[in-house]
């Protein structure tokens, strides 16, 4: 989350769900000219490196990221476009492309991936999204709207959401079916076999995302599995890894193919590893902001994420929540008139409490709204900040449940000031590549890495899974974290 504040506005479905009904509206037609797609890509593109926090760049890094995508580009069916390779400065772990070329991949999968193969695999992958035309697709379903905008109202079926969510919906890209996922992960295949890389590469970063996506489920408590990385705007099927690795075994040949780890560990070396300081930094379920001296928690079984535009969080049930800070409506406003007649105006709110959270002066409101028939429930609450700001919570679910309703309350109510000593400690964490050593075993390997998680050895095993076993033979390089600069 920047210092810049930025509306924020609820909405009714975030994409995270889209999966669910990608089949109602993909692999219909697209009413889109291939020409076309090129000027919808371009126009969305600073949209997107905006929304992600930017992109990412470190000396060597990029260069080589652009090699790799363009050696795969350049024997597809497209190989006249002009391909462009972005890294995002996101710590989550993703990867989508626009139409026209426009392909995307964040440092948080840069860091998960364990070669130069599994990259390839990554974005052979969403090379095969743009030369099946995938995106225009969704693109035609949201014409009149923007693929942006559009997303609130494709998935929710709500004009009263859709207005409160056109600012939000952007974080996100609309998700494939099924269909296309299984057809661009064999075209990813036939595409990493063609410029030499292994083609067992594409299942075998099907497998780093299930490892993932079950440490994130760990790590948060969260066994229904809910998240913001690549499979929330790709489909998980059981059959995807089994799928390409069929598809990589009868297309087996004797060539030498490289995975090229030693040359992917050393490009990495430095790069950045999880949340930029600041923009605010995730510890768990905790949310710390150094700059702007704060701190929440998301309520108990969520997944926090940071964005440019705010802070999200999601349970895998259908609930979420959302965070950000905002001015006032008018200088020394009170927070039940705020709440009431600026951020919810378009709502009929019922009633609201005021209250304190943290010694600050505070307003929270309940009401419930019908979409399609279900009642959907919302929680929200702001809390002066100072400074003419306020803090804004709000979370949704489509459950009554008195527990969840709970903890929704103990989340607002942990948001504090940020002491200026923990703030000052908060340093950014880089990656660092090191070598196994007969003198360290597993526990001083683990105490020489940074503090960035309570389950040192569960992160240090899915950055290395070489380290499943116990410690590699000594000699072997692996992925380390360190605190610096």
């Amino acid at each position: 989350m920047r210092l810049a504040l930025i509306p924020l506005f609820v909405m009714g479905s975030l994409p995270f769900s889209a999966p669910a009904k990608a089949d109602l509206f993909d692999n219909l037609f697209s009413i889109f000219e291939p020409n076309d797609d090129r000027e919808i890509g371009a126009k969305q593109h600073s949209q997107v490196v905006a929304q992600y926090g930017g992109e990412y760049t470190k000396e060597g890094l990029n260069d080589y990221v652009l090699d790799i995508g363009l050696r795969l580009a350049f024997v597809s069916e497209m190989r006249d476009l002009p391909w462009r390779f972005t890294i995002l400065n996101s710590p989550v772990v993703n990867a989508f492309a626009l139409p026209g070329g426009y392909v995307y991949i964040t440092r948080g999968l840069l860091a998960l991936a364990n070669n130069e193969a599994e990259v390839a695999g990554v974005l052979a992958h969403e090379i095969g999204h743009v030369t099946a035309r995938h995106g225009a697709a969704r693109q035609s379903r949201a014409t009149g709207i923007g693929l942006i905008g559009a997303l609130a109202t494709v998935l929710t079926g709500s004009s009263i959401v859709q207005e409160l969510g056109q600012q939000l919906g952007g974080l996100y890209v609309a998700g494939y079916s099924r269909d296309q996922e299984y057809e661009a992960d064999q075209l990813g295949v036939k595409y990493l076999g063609l410029a030499g890389y292994p083609r067992e590469a594409m299942a075998d970063f099907l497998k780093r995302m299930e490892a993932q996506t079950e440490y994130m489920a760990a790590l948060t408590g969260n066994s229904a599995g809910g998240s913001f990385d690549f499979f929330a705007s790709h489909p998980q099927t059981e059959d995807r890894i089994g799928r390409a690795s069929a598809s990589a075994a009868a297309n087996s040949d004797d060539l030498d193919r490289e995975y090229g780890r030693s040359r992917y560990l050393g490009v990495i070396d430095g790069m950045l590893y999880g949340d930029d300081p600041k923009e605010g930094v995730i510890r768990g379920r905790e949310f710390l902001h150094p700059e702007l001296r704060f701190k929440f928690s998301a309520p108990e079984g969520f997944q926090l994420i940071n964005s440019s535009r705010a802070v999200y969080a999601v349970d895998g049930k259908g609930s979420q929540m959302a965070f950000d800070l905002e001015k006032l409506g008018s200088p020394g406003q009170s927070m039940a008139d705020y709440l009431r007649n600026v951020w919810l105006a378009k709502l009929k709110v019922p009633s609201i409490s005021t209250t304190e959270v943290g010694g600050a002066p505070a307003a929270v409101t309940r009401l419930a709204i019908e979409q399609n028939g279900q009642k959907i429930y919302l929680t929200a609450a702001v809390i002066d900040f100072g400074g003419d700001r306020v803090a804004r919570f709000i979370y949704q679910t489509t459950s009554s449940d008195n527990a969840l309703q709970a903890r929704f309350t103990e989340s607002y109510n942990s948001f504090r000031t940020l002491d200026a000593a923990v703030a000052a400690a908060i340093k950014p964490i880089r990656m660092k590549i090191e070598t196994v050593s007969e003198k360290k075993d597993m526990s001083a390997i683990l105490a020489g890495m940074a503090d960035v998680t309570k389950d040192k050895k569960a992160l240090l095993i899915l950055l290395n899974p070489s380290f499943e076993n116990g410690v590699p033979p000594a000699g072997q390089p692996y992925k380390n974290l360190s605190d610096g600069n």
